[in-house]
């Protein structure tokens, strides 16, 4: 039994409840605000149903500075409102400062900076069952920087960034990064799955995604749900990469992206409406070894998949692909080594074609499937690229109607298209 202690929601805290942290585990009484300047933990704080009120307009609500730290059930405010601009530099609900700390059961809401932070290289955090919301820059972030990390657990959230103003909100929900910038620094073995995402539809800023997470290898990210923002969930320089399924609605840009990334695989996921494309293959030097397995992308303004600059060695999978007004189900753009096997394009007399080769060396083969009223075609070649030669472009054993032809050749400035063009109805 702690004594000494207000609970009142009026008089601070501060003093006496880190004087009880110091020493061990601390449990709140049920029901009641603790007000505070700023908390270290260094055991293990069951909130109990309580809330610690952040008064500070500066520094950290409750910081957990020891390895195995955990911070529990309960509430962590600030008193900042969504009416005024977020700050980065501002004050942040929590922050980990060490190895395997945990968050779970906790809501973290009005905070001009970061909801959550994790501070430095720390290894294996765990995120669970937290509702970070109304937070002025960011729900939670994690940027290693200066060493690789392993293992992390972003599991079963709701991060809610939708009550921002779309025209001044100018940064994801969640960012996980082994570095912004640095190859060589990476963090790995992440689990993200169960979360919901929540962003302001159409935001101005295209940094306004879902969540990013840059620099990573061999994680998922799963059985999430994705509403608006920029994009719902862009991944980004990085490998073995398994998302999957995921639900995506509203997004502006596009539903999923995979930016100069390898090795990357994507299953079951289920879009159902993006104001632009569905799956984005791109990047600086573009995307290689993505396989695309059993996904449904309907409901988009523009194409359903779309890859594009460079990208290569691109497997979609048994995929289902509504393509929109006049639009394409799989655009290709400067992209190298593209295999389509057992899809299903649906153009419901309304898309113009299922598959567009835009300024591609060919070696592109569609096999099996089914094909459905599309206005001009199934596949058409485009090249104004000179000297460019598309080649090796096959069809087989795709049922095709209501489609008037199979292929269309569009190729200008000396662009040609070669040998091994076998595509028929």
């Amino acid at each position: 039994m702690m004594t000494g202690v207000y609970a009142d929601g009026v008089h601070d805290d501060t003093q006496v409840l880190q004087k009880y942290l110091n020493v061990g585990d601390v449990t709140l009484t049920p029901g009641k605000t603790y007000n505070v300047t700023g908390l270290r933990v260094t055991y293990n704080f069951d909130l109990n149903g309580s809330t610690i009120h952040m008064t500070r307009t500066s520094g950290t609500g409750v910081a957990l500075v020891t390895s195995g730290a955990t911070v529990t059930n309960g509430s962590v405010t600030g008193i900042w409102s969504s009416s005024a601009l977020g700050n980065p530099n501002g004050v942040q609900g929590m922050a980990i400062y060490a190895d395997n700390a945990t968050i779970s059961n906790v809501t973290i809401s009005s905070f001009p900076s970061y909801g959550i932070v994790v501070v430095g290289a720390r290894n294996n955090p765990s995120i669970t069952n937290c509702t970070i919301t109304t937070n002025g820059y960011m729900g939670f972030y994690f940027d290693a920087e200066t060493g690789n990390t392993s293992g992390g657990v972003f599991s079963n959230n709701v991060v809610d960034q939708s009550m921002l103003p779309a025209a001044t909100i100018s940064e994801s929900g969640v960012a996980i990064r082994g570095s912004s910038n640095n190859p060589a620094v990476v963090t790995s073995n992440w689990t993200i799955t169960g979360n919901v995402f929540k962003m302001p539809v159409k935001p101005a800023d295209w940094s306004a995604e879902g969540i990013e997470v840059r620099y990573m290898t061999n994680s998922v990210i799963s059985n999430n749900t994705f509403i608006a923002g920029s994009i719902g969930c862009s991944v980004v320089r990085s490998s073995g990469i398994t998302v999957s399924a995921n639900k995506f609605s509203g997004s502006d840009a596009e539903a999923l992206e995979f930016a100069d990334c390898k090795l990357c695989s994507t299953k079951n996921n289920i879009i159902t409406s993006a104001i632009n494309i569905g799956i984005l293959l791109d990047g600086t030097y573009g995307s290689s070894d993505i396989t695309l397995n059993g996904d449904i992308v309907s409901g988009t303004g523009s194409d359903c998949i779309e890859a594009y600059k460079g990208c290569q060695n691109i497997t979609i999978t048994s995929c289902t692909l509504t393509a929109a007004k006049s639009g394409k189900a799989i655009n290709l753009m400067n992209t190298n080594i593209v295999k389509v096997q057992n899809t299903t394009f649906i153009g419901n007399g309304i898309a113009s074609m299922a598959v567009m080769l835009d300024t591609c060396p060919g070696n592109f083969s569609m096999t099996g499937g089914s094909v459905t009223n599309f206005k001009s075609c199934v596949i058409t070649i485009y090249s104004a690229q000179s000297g460019l030669v598309t080649n090796n472009v096959t069809m087989s054993g795709v049922t095709v109607s209501g489609v008037p032809t199979a292929l269309a050749k569009v190729v200008e400035n000396g662009a040609s298209v070669g040998s091994n063009i076998v595509v028929s109805l």
